[in-house]
């Protein structure tokens, strides 16, 4: 008998639980404001990107990797990034990490509200974020963190994605198999260790297009008939 097997398993439904990322899912991306940021040092989007948010497809020493960890303040961010830059050939004046997470992020409506849906039919709801312990207040003002089950906040578990254990913590808390787990991100080496423990995903391009892919695979007959009314 596995640890799963009292799990309620809702018949003709495909999964149980759906899963969401935070950033480029709940609320906007953060891609226009780093294209603006490098556009002040004169530097390619990609090349900014990789130094301030470090190797994408892996969990290192990176400054802003221990800070989703929890390990590095926010306050000693930016001075530990300078020389990472430096290293680079590119001189940073201070306020690069500011501009980046600035305000001007907005809820993605269209997911949220699903989100709501998803809960009044039953389904449970998990946030698989990586962030910051000191902006807790500021993501839980834009989008209400009571729409989900299970929440697991890098900066509070000590892990990141991608590592395979916050997907594995996350599994356990929904309490339900692998197999009835449905996963959005917007970074697709997010997905790849998610798709490895059996969870199936979701590949978020475009809002819009990410809920048609959602409802298709959670509910493919009522897809298909919001499809021929003129829905979504």
């Amino acid at each position: 008998m596995t640890e799963f097997a009292d799990a309620p398993v809702r018949m003709g439904r495909s999964f149980d639980a759906v899963v969401f990322d935070f950033g480029g899912v709940l609320i906007t991306p953060m891609a226009g404001k780093i294209a603006e940021v490098a556009a002040r040092h004169g530097i390619e989007p990609d090349v900014l990107q990789d130094i301030l948010l470090g190797p994408r497809e892996a969990s290192s020493d990176h400054p802003w990797h221990r800070a989703e960890r929890g390990e590095v303040a926010y306050r000693d961010l930016q001075g530990m990034l300078t020389p990472v830059a430096a290293a680079s050939g590119i001189a940073f004046e201070g306020d690069e990490l500011k501009r980046v997470l600035a305000t001007g992020y907005t809820p993605v409506d269209a997911v949220v509200d699903r989100i709501r849906a998803l809960r009044a039919a039953g389904y449970r709801t998990a946030l698989l974020t990586n962030s910051l312990r000191e902006f807790r207040a500021r993501l839980e003002a834009m989008v209400d963190f009571g729409l989900f089950d299970v929440i697991v906040d890098s900066s509070q578990v000590g892990l990141r994605k991608p590592d395979a254990a916050i997907y594995e913590l996350v599994t356990g808390r929904l309490g339900v198999p692998p197999s009835r787990i449905l996963y959005l991100d917007d970074f697709a080496h997010n997905l790849v260790p998610a798709v490895a423990l059996g969870w199936s995903v979701v590949h978020v391009v475009d809002p819009a297009t990410a809920v048609r892919q959602l409802d298709l695979l959670l509910e493919p007959q009522l897809a298909a008939a919001d499809d021929e009314s003129g829905g979504l």
